[in-house]
């Protein structure tokens, strides 16, 4: 049996939860296992992070190299770390004509906002941001009335669909606008999302159902995804408003159906499945070459262009003890990136609430720090009644 070892996190919930002794994760993490040596079988089955290269990346990027008339492709920026690389690098370094593009859905920090500008500016490049106010205000609408559903009966498994607020169709979106003007190419993240860093395997891990590698799900783990998001749905009476209906029913067809439905003639394009993700390399060269910063209010770099993460973290962190930063440091331990000590370090700061965003998405959401702390100590007894236990 593995000593419990002190994250010393301030969690009065969680003060010392067993964690893996190769990484950082901890024993409330979904479907971990540790070995006698107390390592868990995350690092066990571990295969290191490979990739293309950026030879291959060029030979990919010269086949697009003026082929329509104005743009070679198309860069989604948010206002986050990895997207401003990814713009930054294609500009500078691959010398590609890209019209960078922003979809708004009305839930980008001022964070966020203010990085966008710094980088267009910087960079001198073509910006267009896609907006749909009647959108944005039955997002908010529906944002309000969720999270107030799930208040009243909440779930582990419906954290993230609850919050995370963004328009499930703004892939498609940034699809149609590259077809309407020409462009063959829309060039992002891994997948055209995260990183292999960021993929959190372990958010659908709560319902025994874990992606590959990528993120991404097979067909009959996304079925019974759809199928138990559903049931999560229909189970909760305080759900029962068609607007919120219509959006799970929106969201789901996009989800199986955004590959039939994207336009022909639009190609996507993973720039992280070519180049290697380090944190220094980029966070080093965004900050000194196009101003890039982060929040004032947590020491983290990642995430701070979405307003709702600090309350999904949040929420984790208290009925689990631990949020998406352990499973990132875990990764960047496993890579060498860090020391063991460094993630948890990392997460010790990074675990902090994040106060001034919090309090900014509450007034938004129509709630109280205290609503929300009454009802996760009152789940969290009944999750810990249900087998989830912090380490004796």
């Amino acid at each position: 049996m593995v000593n419990c070892v002190s994250n010393n996190y301030d969690n009065k919930f969680f003060p010392n939860l067993k964690r893996c002794t190769r990484c950082i994760l901890p024993e409330t993490f979904p479907g971990i296992e540790f070995n006698d040596q107390g390592v868990c079988n995350y690092c066990e089955s571990y295969e290191p992070v490979r990739v293309f290269g950026e030879k291959a990346l060029e030979e990919k990027l010269d086949s697009y190299r003026n082929t329509s008339q104005k743009y070679d492709c198309i860069v989604p920026i948010s206002g986050g770390r990895d997207s401003t690389y990814v713009l930054y690098k294609i500009i500078k370094e691959y010398d590609m004509r890209a019209l960078a593009i922003t979809y708004d859905s009305g839930f980008t920090t001022p964070e966020g906002h203010r990085n966008v500008k710094r980088v267009i500016d910087a960079l001198k490049v073509d910006h267009f941001t896609i907006r749909n106010e009647d959108k944005i205000r039955i997002a908010k609408r529906n944002a309000v009335k969720r999270f107030s559903a799930w208040l009243r009966s909440p779930s582990i498994n419906t954290i993230v669909p609850t919050l995370n607020s963004g328009d499930k169709t703004m892939n498609l979106q940034m699809y149609n606008y590259a077809s309407q003007k020409g462009i063959p190419l829309m060039l992002g993240g891994n997948n055209i999302g995260n990183s292999n860093f960021e993929q959190e395997h372990w958010k659908t891990g709560f319902m025994n159902i874990f992606p590959d590698e990528r993120g991404i799900y097979s067909t009959p783990d996304k079925i019974k995804l759809v199928m138990m998001f559903g049931y999560e749905f229909f189970k909760n009476p305080y759900n029962y408003d068609l607007p919120i209906f219509k959006e799970y029913l929106e969201g789901i067809g996009v989800y199986f159906f955004e590959a039939l439905l994207k336009p022909k003639g639009v190609d996507s394009l993973g720039f992280y499945d070519y180049v290697y993700w380090n944190e220094d390399e980029i966070l080093s060269t965004i900050a000194q070459e196009l101003g890039w910063e982060g929040a004032s209010d947590t020491s983290t770099t990642w995430r701070v262009d979405d307003i709702a993460y600090p309350l999904i973290n949040y929420i984790y962190y208290n009925l689990v003890g631990f949020s998406e930063h352990d499973e990132m440091y875990s990764k960047m331990i496993r890579e060498n990136q860090i020391s063991r000590e460094d993630g948890l370090q990392r997460c010790k700061l990074d675990q902090q609430p994040r106060m001034k965003s919090l309090n900014a998405l509450f007034k938004e959401l129509q709630v109280s720090k205290s609503e929300v702390d009454q009802v996760l100590t009152s789940y969290l007894k009944k999750l810990m009644s249900n087998g989830l236990r912090p380490c004796d």
